[in-house]
């Protein structure tokens, strides 16, 4: 069955050969050029053949030279047309292999699915917009923009509703930055504006970037279905001489990071300062990578007491940077670094399996907390790690307090619950950490087996003078009381603090009064001298004398 030949339009589809013009065309020169070269050959035979006869009758020799300059003429002609058909030729192959080369640059400058500029294409335009701003003395704007929480709407309706959705905020975008500007898709959800302005007008830009997240952020209609996202902006300005398009770029998106970290729906404007803060972030990660390579995160104990007595009753673990150079690094410069590079976790048991270790043999009579990071409380294998570590150290169960905070509690309650369930099981002691926080867990502390609960020290620090804070610890110590669990007190600083959470029911008590956070081994030194003092405690209480024991 014959099949019609297909060729490609200018549009880059395919298209029946009857529409190809340049192709009839093309067949019509070669059936030409065959024939006179067929004719040419002819003559050439013939006139060889009758070469050596007529070359004896000299009244022909005209003739003869007539018919060679004729087949001579002939060959010259199909030469000609052979050469000419081969330029034309040659042509077409050099325009498509131009158009071919222009498709490419197009290609490889735009993103296919919106159409705008993809990373290279905005490179390459802005750099051509640097060099006019630079002519013209303006200063150039990058605006970098992200749309938040675009992975969702992929999962939830699906990746064609999603680059549908791309289109329309790439549209949207391109209106409202307006002519002139350059419009850019630079990845899966980053986006990316540069513009020029007049020195006394660059802060004009951040209109433009409002303008923009309004643009992105309004509703779009998707067939039958609605559909909405947030965004993040971040500005970077400088004049043209100062830096390229890929340091105005980078400044942007660490100014748009900044506005995501801190949710903050309006545009913001880079400073030198967070690119300052940015460099220490990296020089923390690495280290905390290093560190943990190394063994440079060690357990501190703070020191738990009694308030009535003032005995002490437990230390709580808090990991400490032991860093080469900077010494004892505290926990809030390295803690929200290794959760956001994923690491808490690691760093957390590392420490725990050393403060379980190291305290193994103390008094019985001393209980260590611990802390469960929440991203740690969302391993539904958590609890096998905890006993694992129990049985490597050989820490008594009985021993050993988790401390789970009160917001990762809630976060997927029936994981809890059974995480929860699970050491309890093992004999482990259960705190709910930070309470007061948020009160959603009120419901449910009668179904989750605590044996403590901790005031968090944002209601202690201020309690002598702040009457909510008073009546918020009031309110905790009352509703552990009703469920007959001990109330612990962070945060008791001085003798006054003390003395007030004493009289509002607290039974235990933390904070620098009782002691700073130490090394395992002044831990240990506190531990002995609780025992001496009890037993010199014991030794001079009276004794029943025999008469009154045989009595």
């Amino acid at each position: 069955m014959p099949t019609t030949p297909f060729v490609f339009t200018d549009q880059g589809h395919a298209s029946p050969a009857s529409k190809a013009q340049p192709a009839t065309q093309n067949a019509r020169r070669d059936a030409i050029v065959l024939t006179v070269l067929i004719a040419a050959v002819m003559l050439l035979i013939w006139n060889g053949s009758t070469f050596f006869s007529e070359i004896k009758i000299a009244g022909q020799q005209f003739s003869r030279e007539i018919q060679i300059a004729s087949t001579a003429l002939t060959l010259n002609v199909a030469l000609i047309l052979f050469g000419w058909r081969r330029y034309v030729d040659l042509q077409h192959e050099a325009e498509l292999r131009a158009d071919g080369e222009r498709r490419a640059a197009i290609m490889a400058s735009t993103d296919a699915s919106t159409g705008l500029n993809n990373r290279k294409g905005f490179a390459d335009r802005g750099q051509e917009l640097r060099e006019r701003a630079a002519l013209g003395g303006q200063h150039l704007v990058i605006i970098s923009l992200q749309i938040n929480r675009f992975k969702a709407i992929n999962d939830r309706h699906g990746y064609e509703a999603g680059d549908e959705l791309l289109k329309l905020v790439a549209s949207a975008m391109q209106q409202a930055a307006g002519e002139g500007a350059i419009v850019a898709r630079m990845s899966g959800d980053e986006f990316a504006v540069a513009m020029t302005f007049a020195e006394e007008d660059v802060t004009d830009a951040e209109w433009v970037a409002d303008a923009l997240l309004r643009a992105v952020t309004r509703p779009f209609t998707l067939g039958e279905r609605m559909m909405q996202v947030g965004a993040f902006a971040g500005l970077a300005s400088a004049e043209p001489s100062d830096a390229g398009i890929p340091d105005l770029l980078r400044r942007a998106d660490i100014a748009m990071d900044r506005a995501k970290s801190g949710r903050v729906a309006r545009p913001v404007w880079f400073d030198a300062g967070m690119e300052r803060a940015l460099l220490i972030q990296d020089e923390i990660e690495q280290g905390i990578r290093f560190g943990l390579d190394h063994g440079q995160f060690v357990p501190y104990f703070e020191p738990q007491v009694d308030l009535e007595t003032g005995k002490l009753i437990g230390f709580e673990v808090l990991a400490r940077w032991d860093h080469p150079l900077s010494g004892i690094v505290e926990p809030d410069r390295f803690i929200p670094v290794a959760e956001e590079i994923g690491l808490i976790d690691i760093l957390s048991e590392q420490v725990i399996r050393q403060a379980l270790a190291q305290s193994a043999d103390w008094d019985p009579s001393i209980k260590i907390s611990v802390n469960i990071s929440p991203l740690q409380l969302a391993d539904s294998w958590l609890a096998q790690r905890i006993v694992r570590m129990l049985t490597e150290t050989g820490f008594p169960a009985e021993r050993l307090v988790v401390e789970i905070t009160e917001s990762s509690l809630f976060a997927d309650i029936d994981l809890a619950r059974t995480i929860v369930t699970s050491l309890k099981n093992q004999g482990i002691r259960l705190a709910l950490d930070d309470f007061g926080t948020g009160f959603s867990s009120l419901s449910h502390l009668r179904s989750l087996p605590f044996d403590l609960i901790k005031v968090d020290r944002a209601f202690v620090t201020n309690i002598q003078s702040n009457k909510e804070s008073t009546a918020i610890v009031r309110a905790v110590t009352t509703l552990a009381g009703a469920l007959s669990v001990p109330v612990l007190v962070e945060g008791i600083e001085n003798e006054a603090t003390h003395a007030v959470v004493l009289e509002l029911g607290c039974q235990i008590g933390q904070g620098w009064y009782f002691g700073k956070p130490m090394p395992a081994e002044r831990a240990l030194q506190l531990v002995n001298q609780t025992q001496r003092e009890r037993a010199s405690a014991h030794q001079m209480s009276p004794r029943p004398s025999s008469r009154a024991a045989s009595n």
